[in-house]
């Protein structure tokens, strides 16, 4: 299972599938003074979140986590369309701007010595209707 988009991939990160927030619209409501009710102006849908979760893992040192979260963060701002692959299926969403990488916890050492350094936090991307 990979997320791609242009130069960014999650590789053999551990992550989930995308959770897709709902649209967003323009909208304005109104109620006059003395008036029963409102009206309610509404335009287009303007724009939504996505994300997803995503675990670093197996890494040797802290220093070479850290590294692994700073590349992953140089692709803030890139732009295109956000790509999920499990198996032989895929899910597309276009017209996407990455918005970085959030950890969700203190990065930690796997006792077991397996796994190394792990952290996990939530991928986003905002996409533009």
């Amino acid at each position: 299972m990979t997320i791609s988009m242009t130069t960014l991939t999650t590789g053999s990160n551990l992550h989930g599938t995308m959770q897709v927030g709902p649209w967003e619209y323009a909208r304005a409501t109104q109620s006059f003074f003395g008036t029963v009710g409102e009206y309610h102006l509404l335009g287009g849908a303007r724009g939504r979140e996505i994300s997803a979760w995503l675990q670093f893992t197996g890494h040797g040192s802290h220093s070479l986590l850290q590294a692994a979260v700073s590349t992953l963060q140089q692709n803030i701002g890139e732009a295109g369309t956000v790509t999920m692959t499990i198996g032989a299926n895929s899910v597309t969403f276009t017209n996407c701007t990455f918005e970085g990488f959030t950890p969700e916890e203190d990065p930690w050492l796997d006792g077991s010595g397996i796994n190394g350094w792990n952290l996990r936090g939530r991928l986003k991307w905002r996409q533009r209707a």
